[in-house]
C-alpha cells in the first residue's frame, strides 16, 4: 500500500500574537521574538527529510518554513488560508467581550460567524479542500515525504475532526515550529477523508533510538502491548 507522510509544523510567533489579537487573514510577518524563538527552538531538534514543502499563503507560514528548512522553495496552497475574523480581525478579548455576535460565535463558531467572516463549517471545508490539493499534488509528482506549515488552529482542527487516533481538538496543540507528522493513503482519503496521526515532531536526538525501534516492531508486524 503506498503511503504519504506530511510533516504539519505551526507556524512562529507575530507581533500581534504577542499582544493578544485575533490574527485571521491580515499577512502579518514574524516578529523578531518570533524568529529569535524559532532559532533556538530548532537548534537540537531532529526534522525530517522531506521533499517538497507547502505553506499557507501567509507570510509569517513562508518565513516560519525558511528557518525549518533553509534553502527549500515553498509552494503556496491558497486554501489554507488562516479562518477569516471578519470584523473581529486585530481586536482583542477585551475588546470583542461585551459584543453580542461575539458571545454567540465563542458558543457555537461551527455555526456563528463573525460579520463578514466565515463560520467553523465554511472553515472546515476549505481546510479539507486545501489538504486535498496538498495530497493530489503529492501523488501526482511522486513526493512521499512533505512539510506543511499553517496556523496552529488548523493542524489542531485537522487532528481533532479528521486523524486517527481521536482526541479532542485541545489535545493537538503544538508549539510554535512544532508539530505532527501524519500518514495519508489514497484508499483511506478517498473513501473517509482520513488519516493516521503518526507521532509528534521534531524530535531530540535522544528521542530517535526508542522512535526506531518501536518503528521497526510496527513495519515488521511484531505484537506490541501498551498499559
Amino acid at each position: 500500500m503506498l503511503t504519504y507522510k506530511i510533516h504539519l509544523f505551526r507556524h512562529g510567533i507575530t507581533r500581534a500574537n504577542l499582544e493578544g489579537k485575533y490574527v485571521g487573514l491580515s499577512d502579518y510577518p514574524l516578529c523578531q521574538e518570533g524568529i529569535d524563538a524559532l532559532k533556538e527552538f530548532v537548534k537540537d531538534k531532529d526534522y525530517p527529510p522531506v521533499e517538497k514543502i507547502y505553506t499557507s499563503p501567509l507570510r509569517r507560514c513562508r518565513e516560519t518554513a525558511h528557518i525549518l528548512y533553509p534553502g527549500y522553495k515553498t509552494f503556496d496552497v491558497p486554501q489554507l488560508m488562516e479562518m477569516d475574523f471578519g470584523t473581529y480581525e486585530g481586536k482583542t478579548l477585551d475588546e470583542l467581550q461585551n459584543d453580542e455576535s461575539f458571545i454567540a460565535w465563542s458558543r457555537d463558531s461551527m455555526h456563528n460567524a463573525p460579520p463578514e467572516g466565515e463560520d467553523g463549517m465554511e472553515f472546515i471545508r476549505r481546510v479539507i479542500k486545501g489538504l486535498n490539493d496538498v495530497f493530489q499534488d503529492m501523488m501526482a509528482n511522486d513526493v512521499h515525504n512533505a512539510a506543511l506549515v499553517i496556523p496552529g488552529g488548523m493542524i489542531m482542527s485537522m487532528l481533532a475532526l479528521m486523524g486517527f487516533p481521536r482526541h479532542p481538538m485541545g489535545e493537538w496543540e503544538c508549539a510554535a515550529g512544532a508539530g505532527y507528522t501524519i500518514v495519508m493513503t489514497p484508499e483511506l482519503w478517498t473513501r473517509d477523508k482520513v488519516f493516521e496521526v503518526l507521532s509528534s515532531i521534531p524530535m531530540k536526538p535522544e528521542d530517535w533510538e526508542d522512535h526506531w525501534s518501536t518503528k521497526k516492531y510496527y513495519e515488521d508486524g511484531e505484537e506490541m502491548f501498551f498499559e
